[in-house]
């Protein structure tokens, strides 16, 4: 059910990207560099939202994240995590979840207003989005569209993840932002 739901709302992503580029007369090809890469189990602390499907929700969140990130105890290094999910809203139906967060040591103090997340070691593929953030729904468009059609990977359904590291600048053309997909 969870993997038909995503599917459906993936499509439902792709086809109003597609429809709008075409109306733009958006064909240019994307370059967009893919590697293989593992990440150990991590532990991570954040906010969350549940259908989160409007760019401004985003943005909301990432504020409200940094208003109050400051007392996350125990942050390994500096980098931040956008992590897409599978949940449920408040009448039980599966749905969309969204995390932002950082990577921590342990998971003994939460504060007050945030949610923790683990997720084990895995095997992903790593694509890098290159220019603004606010442009990386094409990124996930060429992920979820044409890299996924072409079979090279099996693509597992469960936590992507966004790696906002040194290389993200807001709102530049050179701003880098890696997207995990978790993969066999």
């Amino acid at each position: 059910m969870k993997n038909t739901i995503l599917i459906l709302v993936l499509s439902v992503l792709l086809i109003c990207l597609y429809a709008t580029d075409n109306a733009m007369g958006k064909d240019e090809e994307m370059e967009i560099k893919v590697r293989e890469d593992k990440l150990g189990d991590m532990l991570l602390v954040g906010v969350e939202s549940i259908d989160p499907m409007e760019s401004e929700a985003y943005m909301q969140m990432w504020t409200k994240f940094f208003e109050i990130d400051e007392h996350i105890a125990g942050i390994v290094g500096n980098t931040y995590y956008g992590i897409s999910y599978m949940s449920q809203n408040a009448k039980g139906e599966d749905t969309w979840g969204y995390m932002i967060a950082a990577q921590v040591k342990s998971l003994d103090k939460i504060p007050e207003g945030m949610v923790s997340r683990k997720i084990p070691a895995r095997n992903y593929l790593v694509f890098e989005h290159k220019g603004p953030v606010e442009n990386i729904a094409k990124t996930y468009a060429y992920i979820y569209g044409t890299y996924a059609q072409s079979g090279k990977h099996k693509f597992l359904f469960t936590e992507s993840l966004e790696r906002y590291d040194h290389r993200y600048k807001d709102g530049s053309e050179d701003s880098i932002v890696e997207i995990w997909v978790p993969v066999k």
